[in-house]
């Protein structure tokens, strides 16, 4: 399924049929545009986004560029068959999942991205590249100017909140910095790699700055209650959710990653890492 969900901006979403789809996204331009994220490495998904773009683009230039959001399959993995669709096309990754999405996929990226990168579509329009490391290392986001369309990946999802992956180079305090940054931005809409658009991207990004804050002083309200063992604060603060076992699990990743936060600004102490900690 195609949607234009802004000026120039297809959506063509990955699973119809969920709310909080996939989408891999078409920006037109007078050479080619852009494409955001590649789908996952699926034979079937790959064709239904080679198709999709050739349909939308008629006699226009094939994509001359793809750029990737972060590490995960699901965003990179359709690289390789979006390359080898449409030639000359070049890959970019933020230089701190190069090594990831090469060892998944093989060398598929052409540039690294530090951030800061800007590409020509041709016709006034730019897109922006935009380091914004938390969620995992070398995630990025992308914005169209002058249009204001932000690309956000998954370092902000349409609903819910983004989880931060320790041992995919996450950083909860770089990850609180990246939102901080992208409402900077002063986006019109947003656009996540699940789910609809967001038409008032100020105030997500102002909502999830403010979860983060949030859980910040409820951790450190454990510890001033002496509750200092990790898994002892996820009973306290998940435990009446009922979670999934892999949602149970992530909760605990995310106290960690709030605590190694704490622990670097000074309000929390390490006494086993990963496991337990008290106010400094």
């Amino acid at each position: 399924m195609t949607t234009e969900v802004a000026s120039g901006v297809v959506a063509i979403t990955l699973r119809p049929d969920e709310d909080d789809s996939p989408h891999v996204y078409w920006v037109r331009g007078e050479t080619g545009g852009a494409l955001i994220d590649a789908g996952h490495d699926e034979d079937e998904v790959s064709q239904r986004v080679v198709e999709a773009v050739n349909a939308i683009r008629g006699d226009a230039p094939t994509p001359a560029i793809l750029l990737i959001t972060d590490r995960f399959g699901e965003h990179s993995g359709g690289a390789a068959a979006l390359h080898a669709a449409f030639p000359g096309i070049e890959v970019h990754a933020g230089v701190e999942d190069v090594d990831a999405i090469t060892e998944a996929i093989g060398h598929v990226v052409d540039a690294p991205l530090m951030g800061g990168e800007t590409f020509d579509l041709d016709g006034g329009k730019t897109i922006h590249a935009i380091a914004t490391p938390g969620h995992v290392g070398g995630s990025m986001c992308y914005i169209l100017q002058p249009d204001g369309v932000l690309f956000s990946g998954d370092c902000v999802l349409s609903r819910g909140t983004t989880a931060v992956h320790l041992d995919q180079g996450g950083d909860m305090a770089a990850y609180v910095n990246s939102l901080q940054n992208l409402a900077e931005q002063n986006a019109n809409i947003l656009l996540s790699f699940h789910g609809p658009p967001v038409t008032d991207p100020a105030a997500k990004l102002a909502e999830l700055i403010g979860h983060r804050n949030s859980r910040d002083e409820s951790i450190l309200e454990c510890l001033r209650d002496g509750v200092t063992e990790v898994d002892a604060m996820r009973d306290r603060l998940y435990g009446a959710a009922n979670l999934e076992e892999w949602r149970w699990n992530a909760a605990r990743e995310q106290i960690i990653a709030h605590l190694i936060k704490l622990t670097a600004e000074g309000k929390a102490t390490e006494i086993d890492a990963g496991n337990s900690y008290r106010l400094a």
